[in-house]
Parts: structure tokens; sequence; C-alpha cells
């Protein structure tokens, strides 16, 4: 606690009630004077020293000053807030206390200050007034104004200020035209001020505090960056690391070497010298003497920065995010890792409410921290999602996987309990907090690690698929088709390529995770396949958060659109379609839902089958759960599809499929075409009622009773008595 003779200045930390609360306590249990909030309060209204308390940061508007400031007429104390009302004198101890804005007097007194230099009056300086104006007699602002006056000392006064006073209002004018406001707020006075500064920056500096603001804003230690180099150093992950994790681990050793020496030991008076340099252009302030070495950034830039100013957001939040995993221990359980782990909870906490995902490793680590901090529910839903994640890449049986989960029974017998009965109510038990008290909490709850990155990342680690997420042009272009399931758009690669992306929709009974599963399972399927009549499988990507397949776009249509044109050959569209079957049966994979909107055709005439979404491989994925029972389009789907007892799907299925295609491409029709309702064609099949021959058949080739013949066996009731795909494949490569 600083100390000037007899007089005590006191911070307090205006983040929330709970940390208001911390702040008092900190200081009368260090005079030995008491153990809470309001022994402090107590003591200081006793106290006929001259003290000082600065309440910083107080923006949330549950604080109640009146029963958070000492009660009394002597003793000075200073708020910053970046409320827009500020406090009636209801909410003050005393009624005769009042709150008001910085006169011209004072604000010159400020800028002498900061600067070291002696201002004219205003009379005689009109840009030095109208600096002063236009930063609204706001300290913060006026402040950043000054050092930017100490870094110009050379140039006169006026001549300072007015370079100051255009650059301001330049900045002033773009942020308020892009949010249409006609008069500058608080928030946007303090953005542009801040910006000024923030760009002045050099390029080390500029990184360093895009990182430090997504830690709290308070207690930033050397012993972070410390602690992260030398695990830098030692760091492996359990997995191959994403493209996105090289970049992350990339940028922090760049961020991280101007602290070393150069035999690669740590070196802090390059780390003292930066964290000065930040301190000097006013994001940051200094440990105080002889307290703990912790930094801290005051909350009104720490929030400015980390919401307008840093471009990208989440990137910057993965970087502070590994930072912090780095800097922990796993293999130590001594005093001084202990220590470490309840200094940075505030950390992780700020870097889990900011952040979208984290990694296996990162979970894994911060588990630890919350352990340490009694914060067992969080540990808890971590350590489920590490348990679970480990068991799907690493296998149960493998070491880090029993670790894991002998570290959760440990996190259930702290809280007395033998198993996961308490997670099922904690959406229902969140909904039921406060915004003010949500918004304090960490962000932790199921699928924190992300099961997409996973899946991105068994996919080009293992499968050795293409990651095509950043070669994607700058935006979709238009969708062309859609469905009950998914989506189709048309769009261009970076190198001009013209392709299709496929996504699957999430619906009220299939959510997000339920999406990306099935989308795993058709990559799975699809990518294995290779024929000149399959659609070429190119690579995945990663679209606003969602797994999406890319393929080349087919500019003809579908295979029935196809047909229609004049000069076709229908057989051979059926030739090249059973053909593509055939290879699939060949492979042990079964397709499980053709059709003619599954088919597509090149530039070229070369049929290409696609949509896997229900196929079967005999040897899936390791992600994949698949079931054989059910889906498909009615009026493509073989009767043992129909009735729910015996409905499993199979090369058979995919035969009596194959003929109603073939139906299609002659007819240009759907099966059953003269049946309008879908429910109607089912009990049709079911009772075993036949298609009728179509009068289209014969005008399309010459051969039209041996097709018909085809067709007909493809329709068999029993499977066992329809061909198999070769079969059909010969059958039509005899008609041609």
């Amino acid at each position: 606690m600083p100390r000037l003779e007899d007089d005590y200045i006191l911070f307090i930390d205006g983040s929330s009630i709970d940390t208001v609360k911390k702040s008092y306590i900190s200081f009368i249990v260090s005079k030995h004077r008491g153990t809470a909030m309001e022994d402090s309060l107590r003591w200081l209204s006793m106290s006929k020293t001259n003290w000082l308390v600065i309440l910083d940061g107080a923006n949330t508007p549950e604080l109640e000053f009146r029963n958070l400031l000492p009660s009394c007429g002597h003793g000075n104390v200073i708020v910053t807030t970046q409320r827009s009302i500020f406090p009636s004198s209801s909410e003050w101890p005393r009624s005769e206390s009042r709150l008001a804005r910085m006169n011209q007097e004072d604000a010159l007194d400020l800028l002498a200050k900061i600067t070291g230099r002696a201002f004219p009056s205003t009379s005689s300086s009109p840009e030095l007034l109208d600096l002063i104006e236009i930063a609204q007699h706001v300290p913060i602002s006026l402040t950043l104004a000054g050092l930017y006056l100490k870094k110009h000392s050379t140039t006169s006064i006026d001549e300072s200020c007015g370079l100051y006073r255009e650059d301001l209002s330049k900045h002033l004018t773009i942020q308020n035209a892009q949010s249409q406001l006609q008069r500058t707020s608080f928030q946007e006075l303090v953005r542009a001020t801040c910006t000024i500064n923030f760009l002045g920056l050099n390029h080390h500096a500029f990184n360093l505090l895009q990182v430090l603001v997504f830690l709290h804003h308070r207690g930033i230690s050397e012993e972070i960056f410390q602690r992260a180099a030398e695990g830098l150093s030692t760091y492996s992950s359990i997995l191959p690391p994403t493209e996105t994790e090289t970049r992350v681990r990339s940028f922090l050793k760049m961020l991280i070497d101007p602290f070393l020496d150069d035999e690669d030991n740590w070196n802090s008076t390059s780390f003292t010298d930066q964290m000065a340099e930040l301190h000097d252009s006013f994001f940051l302030e200094l440990p105080q003497p002889g307290g703990l070495n912790l930094y801290s950034i005051p909350p009104c830039i720490h929030a400015t920065i980390a919401e307008t100013l840093v471009q990208d957001t989440q990137f910057f939040c993965r970087v502070a995010t590994h930072l912090l995993a780095l800097a922990i221990s796993p293999t130590r359980e001594d005093d001084e890792e202990l220590r470490f782990r309840r200094q940075i909870s505030a950390h992780v906490n700020s870097v889990l409410i900011q952040g979208e995902n984290i990694s296996l490793d990162e979970a894994a680590r911060f588990v630890l921290v919350y352990i340490a901090n009694g914060q067992l529910e969080e540990a808890e839903t971590l350590q489920l999602e590490v348990v679970e994640f480990r068991k799907r890449m690493l296998g149960e049986d493998h070491p880090l996987t029993l670790d894991s989960q002998k570290q959760l029974d440990t996190i259930y017998n702290l809280q007395g309990k033998i198993g996961p009965d308490a997670h099922s109510n904690e959406e229902d038990s969140l909904t039921s907090l406060s915004y003010s008290q949500l918004s304090r909490r960490p962000r932790v709850v199921h699928n924190r690690i992300s099961a997409l990155n996973d899946i991105v990342k068994h996919f080009t680690l293992v499968a050795h698929l293409r990651d095509l997420t950043h070669e994607l042009g700058p935006c979709l272009v238009t969708r062309t088709s859609w469905g009950g399931l998914g989506d189709v758009y048309r769009t261009v690669m970076r190198d001009g390529t013209e392709i299709a992306v496929k996504t699957l929709r999430p619906g009220r009974s299939k959510p997000d995770s339920k999406i990306t599963k099935y989308t795993a399972r058709e990559i799975a399927a699809w990518s294995k396949l290779d024929h000149p009549n399959i659609l070429e499988f190119l690579g995945l990507a990663v679209f606003q958060n969602q797994l999406v397949m890319i393929s080349p776009w087919m500019h003809c249509g579908d295979i029935i659109e196809y047909a229609k044109q004049r000069g076709v050959n229908r057989c051979s569209l059926c030739l090249q379609l059973s053909s593509a079957v055939t290879y699939m049966h060949s492979m042990r994979v079964v397709h499980g839902d053709i059709k003619g909107a599954n088919a597509l055709v090149s530039e070229d005439g070369i049929v290409k089958l696609t949509d896997f979404g229900l196929t079967i491989v005999q040897d899936p994925d390791v992600y994949i759960s698949i079931t054989e029972k059910g889906g498909g389009t009615e009026r493509w789907m073989a009767p043992e599809l129909l009735l729910e007892d015996t409905a499993v799907r199979s090369e058979k299925a995919d035969v009596y499929a194959l003929g109603m295609t073939f139906l299609e491409i002659f007819t240009g029709l759907p099966p059953f075409s003269n049946v309008r309702r879908n429910c109607a064609v089912v009990a049709m099949i079911i009772r075993g009622e036949k298609v009728k021959y179509p009068e289209e058949l014969s005008l399309y080739t010459r051969h039209s009773d041996r097709v018909w013949d085809i067709l007909q066996q493809c329709w068999q009731w029993k499977p066992s008595d329809r061909p198999t795909a070769e079969q059909i494949k010969e059958g039509f490569y005899e008609i041609m």
C-alpha cells in the first residue's frame, strides 16, 4: 500500500463488488485492523490522515457508491468510470459530496504534470484551449494528449496542440461516421485518443499490448512470461498442431524472443524496459514499490483496446490462452506452483470468457488452475471434455486417457460425489444468474474443447485430407440448391477454380454438434472413394465455424436435367452410373440414397455420383457412429427399407434405387410421378404394386425391352432376386 508520509493512497479495483471487497480486505488485513470491507471503511472514517481512495474502473451499474466509500467529512475520493450517467448526490456518503468535471485550471495542471512543461494561460493560447475543449475535460483523454505533446516537445505549444487536435478530430469524424453519431460520446473520445497513442507504439509493443488486453486488467506478472518462455522451449502437444496452433506458437515465440539473451536465458531488464515503454504511453501501470511485482492496465484503456482496436480478436485471444497454458507446469505440485496457479485464476477466466475454443492440452492445464482455486464445477466441466477427447483421439487404454480419468475421479472426490450428476442442471442454474453475475463467471461449458478443431486435425493429419479453409475465396456467392439437411453454394478458390461448397444445416432435432458429426461421417465415406464416375472430394474447410465439404463445380447440373438435352445417350448415362455403384460395392461401401438429384454431370458429359451422407463404410472413421437403419428418399427406397423391422440399407437396396434412377433418366420424372403424396407411394411399394411401363422408354432407345427388363430385375421384391451392380453394368455395356 503506497504511503506518502502519514497519508495513504488506497487503490480499489472497481470491476465488480467482489473486487472492491477484496481490495478493501487486503488493505485492512495488511494493517492488522480487521478482516472485512466494513472494517476498512470504519478505519478510514475514523482516521484523520489525509488518505486518498481511488475507485478505479467503476463501470458496472451494480456498484452503489454510498455503500462502498467511507462516510466522513475528511479524506479524498477519485472515481474513474465509463458510466454515461454519473451518480446522483444521494449515492454518496455525505449530502455535501459532489461530482464535478475537470475545469480548465485542473486540465492545465494535468497537462503540465504529464509533459513536464509550463503552459501559458488558455487566454493566450487558443490552440491549447481548443485541445482541452475537444478532449471534453476528460482526464484520460487529456493524459493521452499530454503524452503526445511530450513526444513533440521540440515544437511550440500552439503547433503541437494544433497537430494533435487535427489528428483527434480526424479519428472522431471517422468514428462518428461509422457509428452514425451526431455527438462524440465518452467511449468514442477515449477510443480516438487511444488509437493515436496505440498506433504510435513500436511493432513489438503494439503486438504485446494486443495480447495483454485479453488477460485480466490487473495482476499481470513478469513470471507469466518467464514461465511461458521456459515452457515454449520444451512444449510438445499430444497431437500434431493445427495450422492455427502453429501460427499461435510462432507468434508467441516472436513475442517472447526479445526478452531472452543470446543464450536463450530470461532477460528481466528487457522485459522491464518494454513494459516501461507501455507505461510511458499510458497503456500500463507499473508495480507499486515494495509490493508484488504485478502490472495492470487501466480498465478503460483495457476495454477500449480489446473491443475496438484489436483486428483479429480470436487470434490474439488464442495467443493469450497459449501463453497462460505454457506458464503452467502440469508435472509440479509444489507450493510455488500452487501459488502461481492461484495467482493466474483471473487471467484464465478472462481468456475463457472472451475466447471461442481451447485446445485439448490447454484445457488439461486450466483444470489444474481451477482445482487450485477451488472452482471445482468449472474443473469438472473441462476435465469431462479432456477425458472424452482423449478417449476419441488416443483410445480408452492410453496412459494419458487413464491419467485424465484419474484426475476426474479426484475432482469428484473433492466435491464429495462419485459421478457427473450435477451437470445436467448446469445450464438451468446459469440462466438464474443476473447478467452482472454471468458476465463475471468464466464461460466454461460443455464442448469448450472444439470437436470441430479435433475433427479437422484428424482428417488432415491422420487421413491426410486437404484443409482448404485458407484457400477459399473472399466470400460465398450463390446458394444453388438446398434441402432438409444442407445447402450447396457456388464460389471460387483464391486461384480462380470454381467449386461447390456443401454445408449441412442444423435444426431443432439436429444441433451443431450433431451436424458436425454427420458432416464428418460423409467426409470419411466420400474421401475414401476414387473413381471417374464419383464426384471428386477436393478437401474440407471450416466456414462460419461449421465443417463444410469442397468439390469441383459441375456446370451441367444433375443427370435428369442433362438427360433432357437433345442428342444425349441415356443408356450411356445409365452405364456410367452403374459403374460408379459397382465400384462402391467393390469397396464394400453402400451409398444409401441413390437418385437423380445425387448424380451430377461434368462439362465433358461424365456422370459424377455424389451425396454420401447416408453411406455405410465397413471400416468407418474413428469419429463416426454409423447406423445402417432408415434414411433415403421414399420414392427410391426398396420395400425392405420401408418396413420398420427389417429397415437395413444394403447393396441390394442400392440396386433397387438404381433402377428407379434409370427410370428418372428416361422419363425425366420421379418414380410414381402420377401419385402426389409420398405416404401413398410408400403404401403402394409396401403392397408390392409395380411401376408401369413408361411410354418414353421406346422414344429414347432401340433397346427399350432390354432396358425395361433390367429395371424390373432391380425392383424384385426379394433382395436376393435382384442383380448385382456389376451385372447391371454388364447389361448396359452390352446394350451400348
